[in-house]
């Protein structure tokens, strides 16, 4: 005995990725409601538009994603977690909000952020989970789920800066740019910081408001919704993207 421990078997990729992308969506159908709003009656003709999730439904679904994330993270890679546990299920659960239109109650314009929190928990949480699994959650973090993160807070964001410059006159453009080029230039940063070159940090944040706003673009033929200001968006990418180019031409500055 030389003291060493030998590392798990693997199971091969063919069989364990699509048994794993199984059970994530076979949970997905089971635990979480294929339409997520829920009308509450209230009073005799009246009712509460609610959540149609349940808190129990939502965390045995999260306890199924993690035990499957851990064994793709064991027994395959971490990369192959991100996708197949925490991809999969995201787009199951954009379309079921597709499938539903949201009752007029002020809020309906803001289903795109329900769906985008939902997507990165899942996703993160996957690829988090996988990478202790495999022993290499550093790596992960850094590698897979900083650019994750950088295009989920990109889309946040330019979802907010985006509705802004559409809704408001010239001088709220203007300051929605502003913010958005501030923005584009924070993200950059982190993506630098995670070892990514310019290409990669305009990529990834002019891709998350891209993202977002092809989303929130879908609800105009589906649910015949006001066509989105496609100037605002494009000034609103245009402002992530030159943000995030900035930032090494700001760091050449300063070391001069």
């Amino acid at each position: 005995m030389n003291g060493t421990t030998r590392p798990p078997s693997r199971v091969p990729a063919a069989v364990l990725v699509p048994a794993a992308t199984v059970a994530a969506v076979g949970a997905q159908l089971l635990l979480l409601p294929w339409d997520p709003r829920s009308n509450v009656p209230v009073s005799p003709g009246s009712d509460t538009l609610t959540s149609g999730y349940t808190w129990w439904g939502t965390a045995l679904f999260a306890v199924v994603l993690a035990a499957v994330a851990w064994a793709v993270g064991r027994w395959g890679r971490p990369e192959a977690a991100v996708v197949a546990i925490g991809g999969v299920p995201a787009v199951l659960l954009l379309g079921s909000f597709l499938a539903h239109e949201p009752d007029p109650d002020g809020f309906a314009g803001l289903w795109p952020t329900s769906w985008l929190v939902g997507a990165v928990l899942m996703v993160v949480g996957a690829g988090l989970v996988a990478g202790l699994a495999h022993g290499e959650a550093a790596r992960v973090f850094r590698s897979l789920l900083v650019p994750v993160l950088v295009a989920a807070g990109a889309a946040l964001s330019g979802f907010v800066l985006g509705s802004l410059a559409s809704h408001a006159g010239w001088a709220a453009r203007a300051v929605s740019a502003v913010l958005a080029l501030a923005a584009g230039h924070g993200l950059g940063w982190a993506v630098r910081a995670a070892g990514r070159g310019t290409a990669a940090s305009v990529a990834l944040t002019a891709g998350g408001v891209l993202l977002i706003a092809a989303v929130n673009s879908a609800s105009v033929p589906l649910w015949g919704w006001a066509a989105p200001d496609t100037a605002a968006w494009a000034v609103t990418v245009l402002a992530y993207a030159a943000g995030a180019a900035s930032v090494p031409l700001w760091r050449v500055r300063v070391r001069v």
